[in-house]
């Protein structure tokens, strides 16, 4: 039961690890859309806009993920 549990905590560390990065990745779209607009180049929008809701939908994923970790008996 022990190595369950260590085994449990590894793979949540793990997705709050990916999940970091993805924050870092978000970030820096922001940053560089930002940027652009205040340049008056609003190309980068759409592309950032639909990067973002991709990484939304990782989010939610990864949050599934934990909830059905944590049923696990």
């Amino acid at each position: 039961m022990k190595e369950r549990n260590r085994q449990k905590s590894q793979v949540v560390a793990a997705m709050q690890l990916f999940n970091f990065i993805l924050l870092v990745l978000q970030m820096w779209l922001f940053v560089g859309s930002l940027e652009n607009a205040l340049r008056g180049d609003f190309g980068m929008a759409l592309p950032s806009a639909a990067a973002s809701v991709l990484i939304l939908g990782v989010n939610i994923w990864i949050l599934l993920g934990v909830f059905r970790l944590e049923r696990e008996p």
